[in-house]
């Protein structure tokens, strides 16, 4: 009775925490995810800062580079922090950051749900393992979802799919400090027969004597700038231009993500060995493929992971891939790090190259080094991966002009012959770091009447690719201005530019023209009071390819609110109007989810789209989320297309979620 009364005491300070750190995690995301990135599933990027909420970095012990990992904290916030505990010893309190002579108020309430305090060893008696302590540092995580949409789409029709409409998530999470953790996810798609159609699970071990880091079965790598190693997600250019080019690797973490691809199984460990890091990994795992039956030569990697119909069930884990490698770390102080590592991959079967340069054979094998210099305002870091045909390379510079002015640039250089098996390097293609050459520059600077945040990226692919006929250029920058000029008000505006290659079929043949697309944003936001908050927006998007004759434009207009009667209750809700002449002028809308959901929703033709969210907490253990959305287009007769079609105007989408936490 006493451990349970424990468990319900210690759950209240970690569901306050949740409360908040739900808002700020939101915030921090929408500023980073203004482009869909790529072809994953956005949520996961969800899933890396929620290892980060779980895992917080002790605010008394952690240097620069720990610091710099939490988004929205850049080298001069994190030199202000350590320098002022250099000066005036520990933190008591992660309140005590407000104390930091020129850190940023709003920033402290960004980063705080990722900082925690701990005593100093020499201010603590000698732990006795009873059940108080065990149960004041364990936690137990379960999380279950449900999606499902009310409208029946033709995949369900035909009977094509062999399961059944709601998408299902579970996890479990047990944890014991930071040293501690043991996971297991269970995920089923829409239209997939089997509740666990995709299970991972973990054992990771931190910081436990010389034992840096160790994962038993499923982990996933990242090293240097992410040529050779990342995860299978990372964030796009967005209204941040420093985060999203940055990259500060943790060398391996468990995986806790629903992807089911590009990841690790098997075991991997780091040491520590005085200054260096000497890490080792070996996996085993299948994946998804298309083979040919009469070569039996790989010819695709699907990566959506779905397998409803015959045919993707057919293709699920077809081959698989073992690697093994090696790491070793060099760390001096916060002055210097280097990095070396090594990997030799073995596939089932062989790639069939569709192009010269395409991948092809079934064992490869990375050699990589990555370097990071912080030397007082200045920092230089970059990583070479050569894939035993060609080298490819990002490096980038940070300069910190005072402390409320950060410029940032990189050179980027992926020849058209690499190719990485594993990595997610920042670039226009998100994560394909393979011919392609840029510059980026981009600046953030906080001045006394608000936060300016501008990039510029100019980039060039050099040689013809299977969609592009010839080489492709362009360039794009924004401006994003946000401002608080009188209390309870905030205001923001945004300018996007992008010029590009695209290819389009004239008169029969393939041509290169360029599609020049601009986007506006204007936003308004007023906390009536700490129970309400309302938020509007209006923005306009221009899409204009001058050898075609294409000309279109589209707008989008929403009004939400926030209410928060209680601590623990929450309820959100947003209309939004828009309009555009087709697809290509879509206009992306980032919107509240269940915990853990991205949603960044294209919104195109003409429409509404409206929804509303809940979240409440009962009994300090328990938080129960619902969300209800729908979007409604009048012209339209049908939605979506393919299997995905559904007969009518209208797509209404239920959602359920429960989060236990003991």
């Amino acid at each position: 009775m006493i451990s349970f009364l424990l468990c319900i005491l210690h759950s209240e300070k970690i569901f306050s925490q949740t409360d908040s750190s739900y808002l700020r995690t939101e915030e921090i995301l929408e500023d980073i995810l203004q482009e869909p990135v790529g072809d994953i599933d956005e949520s996961d990027l969800y899933d890396q800062l929620e290892q980060l909420l779980l895992n917080p970095v002790n605010l008394n012990t952690a240097t620069i580079e720990q610091l710099i990992q939490i988004p929205s904290i850049d080298i001069s916030t994190a030199e202000l922090i350590v320098n002022h505990r250099k000066k005036y010893g520990y933190f008591f309190s992660v309140n005590e950051l407000n104390l930091v002579e020129n850190l940023d108020k709003e920033l402290i309430k960004n980063i705080s749900p990722f900082l925690y305090i701990e005593q100093k060893p020499e201010q603590t008696e000698q732990p006795q393992e009873d059940i108080k302590s065990i149960t004041s540092r364990s936690n137990i995580l379960f999380r279950s979802r449900v999606i499902n949409s009310l409208q029946t789409n033709s995949g369900f029709l035909s009977e094509k799919f062999e399961g059944t409409k709601p998408k299902i998530y579970n996890r479990l999470l047990i944890k014991y400090g930071n040293q501690f953790q043991a996971g297991y996810l269970a995920d089923k798609d829409a239209g997939e027969s089997s509740v666990n159609e995709f299970s991972t699970y973990h054992i990771a071990l931190n910081d436990i004597s010389f034992v840096r880091q160790a994962v038993i079965m499923d982990y996933i790598l990242e090293f240097g700038q992410g040529l050779t190693f990342w995860t299978p997600y990372a964030y796009s250019k967005g209204a941040d231009a420093i985060v999203p080019v940055r990259r500060t690797d943790r060398i391996l973490r468990p995986y806790t993500s629903s992807t089911e691809n590009n990841f690790f199984r098997g075991a991997a460990a780091a040491f520590n060995l005085s200054d260096f890091i000497l890490s080792g990994f070996y996996s085993n795992n299948y994946f998804d493929a298309s083979i040919d039956s009469v070569t039996g030569k790989i010819t695709s990697t699907p990566n959506d992971g779905l397998h409803r119909t015959p045919n993707e069930i057919r293709k699920r884990k077809a081959a698989s891939e073992k690697i093994f490698g090696g790491r070793l770390d060099y760390r001096f102080s916060n002055f210097l790090q280097l990095g070396v590592i090594y990997s030799r991959s073995y596939f089932s079967n062989e790639f069939q190259p569709s192009g010269f340069y395409d991948i092809s054979g079934d064992n490869f094998s990375f050699s990589a080094a990555s370097y990071n210099i912080l030397f007082d305002k200045f920092n230089f870091r970059g990583e070479f991966s050569y894939n035993g045909i060609s080298v490819a390379s990002i490096n980038l510079f940070q300069f910190l002009i005072s402390n409320n002015f950060t410029f940032i640039t990189s050179i980027r250089s992926y020849p058209r012959n690499f190719y990485s098996l594993h990595g997610y390097a920042f670039g226009e293609r998100n994560g394909a770091t393979s011919n392609e050459f840029g510059i980026y520059a981009g600046f953030k600077w906080r001045t006394q009447i608000g936060l300016i945040n501008f990039y510029y990226d100019q980039f060039k692919f050099p040689y013809a690719t299977y969609f592009n006929p010839a080489p492709t250029q362009g360039d794009e920058y924004l401006i994003d201005f946000l401002s608080k000029p009188v209390r309870k008000f905030e205001i923001r505006a945004r300018y996007k530019y992008e010029n590009k290659d695209l290819t389009q079929l004239i008169d029969n043949s393939k041509s290169i023209v360029k599609r020049l697309r601009q986007v506006f944003r204007g936003e308004l936001i007023y906390t009536i009071s700490n129970q309400i908050r309302l938020r509007g927006r209006f923005e306009y998007n221009t899409f204009r390819i001058a050898e075609t004759g294409s000309d279109e434009n589209g707008y989008l207009i929403f009004q939400d609110v926030r209410y928060s009667p209680t601590n623990n209750f929450n309820l959100y809700g947003r209309i939004i109007f828009f309009r555009t002449d087709s697809f290509s002028s879509a206009i992306y809308e980032y919107e509240n989810n269940l915990t853990g959901v991205l949603t960044n929703v294209p919104l195109f033709n003409e429409g509404i789209r409206w929804y509303l969210m809940l979240r409440y907490r009962a009994f300090n253990l328990l938080t129960i989320s619902a969300k209800y959305s729908e979007t409604y287009k009048p012209a339209e007769k049908s939605l979506g297309s393919g299997e995905k079609q559904i007969q009518g105007n209208l797509d209404n989408i239920l959602s359920v979620q429960v989060d236990l936490n003991l």
